[in-house]
């Protein structure tokens, strides 16, 4: 990706000495304009979703830890051979047999239970981990979509500020006509009628302007903005944003939302694992200490246990069952939506080609045309062999030309930055290891 004097770049996971620093320098009443590189750092930094799935991570961590551990032992107390009847019923020191114990048990989870105990935690862990990515890749979309709105908005806007000068200049020459009588004093009011149609669709246009500043600044900061002169500017050109149609298919397997599916993949191993190990007994240890009359003596008593697997395959075999066919239907949603990205890719290249076509024939055809016919008609009136309303409408005709032109510029740089973003940016990990 080549930004013109743009350098992406991102440290995940902490916050660095710079990095604090740079955020310190912008925030000081927005002194430098908004390029695309810092409101993506920006977006990033108070990204409430990011912030989200950042605790979650932090959570599945703590499972993690918290796995394969074994359960708490036990300390028990009792009495053996308590007598119930006879001369010593309900007497705990008569009869010779009665013992008090004390004791601890400990039970033993079958290894592999404990080992898919962890692995499932595991592959949660990375389940959560692999949305960070997707939702990074969402989030830089979402801003770059924004930043290249609002940027094209204002180059229409700047675009109307044109036409009213060159009205201001229209009125004035109309004015000199009349004076000369070289046209009908009734054509003095066509430029004040083409200003107020220029004022109606200025002020729709800075209503759209003021939306998109406002969409731009809630993704970029956590502050809200009652006062929109206090919106951060942006430069006076756009980042130029190259794609590798080469790189773009060749990472489209590293599609976030694609290698979240391998994640998905782990936790169903770890759950049929799970469930295979419930065929195994689990085993536990008790020891205690025995007390008895005196004339006996005290004791100490040892017992392992186990599980007999009776039922083992009638409560495991259906887990083991759910475990395969959510395998199976996790590769076939995968495949579902290698297919869709595939088609999303296919179609926005498509967009692109007949975009550069379009943009082309406009600035070399559409829009030099347009211009002609305008000077021909201004000669015509100016020569008197022509209506006023010729010129305005050609007029017109330049305009809907130069903003449809604009908007074929802003589509060709939102598809762009969605396509790049999406499919040709190197992953988080990957983009960590060129730092």
């Amino acid at each position: 990706m080549n930004f013109n004097k743009e350098k992406l770049s991102l440290k995940w996971g902490g916050c660095s000495i710079a990095t604090i620093c740079f955020f310190l320098s912008y925030g000081h009443a927005y002194a430098q304009p908004l390029t695309l590189d810092t409101a993506l750092k920006l977006a990033e930094q108070y990204a409430p979703t990011l912030r989200a799935n950042s605790a979650q991570i932090e959570g599945a961590e703590n499972m993690v830890s918290a796995s394969g551990i074994l359960p708490n032992p036990k300390l028990f107390v009792g009495l053996d051979n308590y007598p119930v009847s006879g001369d010593a019923a309900w007497s705990v020191t008569q009869e010779g047999m009665t013992m008090q114990k004390i004791g601890i048990m400990q039970d033993f989870p079958n290894r592999a239970k404990r080992q898919a105990e962890v692995e499932l935690a595991k592959a949660e862990l990375g389940s959560v981990t692999a949305q960070t990515e997707i939702l990074r890749s969402e989030l830089r979309q979402k801003v770059a979509s924004a930043w290249f709105k609002r940027f094209y908005l204002e180059r229409k806007l700047a675009l109307y500020d044109e036409l009213f000068s060159e009205n201001r200049l229209l009125s004035q020459m109309t004015q000199t006509q009349v004076t000369s009588g070289r046209t009908m004093v009734a054509d003095a009011l066509d430029p004040k009628q083409e200003a107020t149609v220029l004022l109606d669709q200025k002020d729709d246009l800075l209503r759209d302007l003021n939306k998109a500043k406002l969409e731009l600044h809630r993704l970029i900061s956590a502050e809200p903005t009652e006062n929109l002169t206090q919106i951060e500017t942006l430069p006076d050109q756009a980042p130029s944003i190259h794609l590798d149609t080469s790189k773009l298919y060749h990472h489209l397997h590293q599609h976030p939302e694609l290698k979240a599916f391998q994640a998905e993949k782990k936790t169903a191993e770890a759950k049929l694992k799970q469930a295979q190990a419930l065929q195994k007994p689990d085993w536990g240890i008790e020891l205690a200490y025995q007390h008895r009359a005196p004339e006996f003596g005290d004791m100490i008593g040892v017992q392992l246990t186990t599980e007999l697997p009776v039922f083992s395959k009638k409560r495991s075999g259906p887990l083991i069952q759910a475990a395969l066919a959510e395998q199976n239907r996790i590769i076939a949603d995968q495949e579902v939506q290698y297919r869709e990205y595939l088609t999303m890719l296919d179609d926005g290249l498509s967009d692109l080609d007949a975009l550069d076509q379009q943009i082309r024939r406009a600035m070399q055809i559409s829009i030099p045309l347009a211009k002609q016919k305008v000077g021909l008609q201004l000669a015509s009136y100016q020569a008197g062999k022509s209506n006023l309303s010729n010129v305005i409408t050609a007029r017109q005709a330049l305009l809907e030309q130069q903003l449809r032109l604009i908007d074929l510029q802003q589509q060709q740089a939102i598809t762009t930055a969605q396509l790049y973003f999406a499919f040709e940016e190197p992953t988080l990990n990957h983009a960590e290891e060129q730092l």
